[in-house]
């Protein structure tokens, strides 16, 4: 059967990780895209900003650990693998140490750190929209009811 539980975790479990670490991404993604473009119109002071910045950098690389996991675990392998190139990055960045803003060269990595902002934001909406097709055409086994889950093509299957 192609949509059995492949772990022993249940996949509403996982589907339940995979929205909340997503909004957490999110969340993280565009606060940091928001103080980043602070910093750049000089309205704020750089030292609380780059304090902000780094308090985001450790849930934001958890979730990342936690959304690649789960997606693995729930066999969407597709997505799975383009999340981990942000898994791969963000380890890179901790294990060489570049993952803490320093306030005093912000200013010379502060084009960079916008680039690449925005660059995991526009993966992360590939992902997202990857995420709602997988959902989208996820069939429900044949032991769940029409009445309980997600259905969408289930019903449209069964009416034709």
């Amino acid at each position: 059967m192609i949509n059995r539980e492949r772990t022993v975790i249940p996949n509403w479990i996982l589907n339940n990780i995979i929205g909340i670490t997503t909004f957490v991404i999110l969340l993280c993604i565009s606060y940091t895209t928001r103080l980043l473009r602070s910093l750049a119109s000089d309205h704020v002071n750089p030292i609380q900003i780059c304090e902000k910045i780094n308090r985001l950098r450790g849930p934001e690389y958890i979730a990342h650990l936690a959304l690649f996991c789960a997606l693995i675990l729930r066999g969407w392998w597709q997505v799975g693998l383009l999340n981990f190139p942000f898994v791969f990055y963000n380890c890179a960045q901790y294990i060489g140490g570049e993952y803490q803003l320093d306030y005093t060269k912000i200013f010379s990595r502060l084009s960079k750190e916008l680039i690449i902002i925005k660059a995991q934001g526009n993966l992360f909406v590939v992902i997202i929209a990857c995420n709602i097709l997988e959902w989208l055409f996820w069939v429900p086994p044949e032991y769940v009811p029409l009445d309980r889950g997600y259905h969408v093509m289930k019903n449209i299957q069964q009416s034709h």
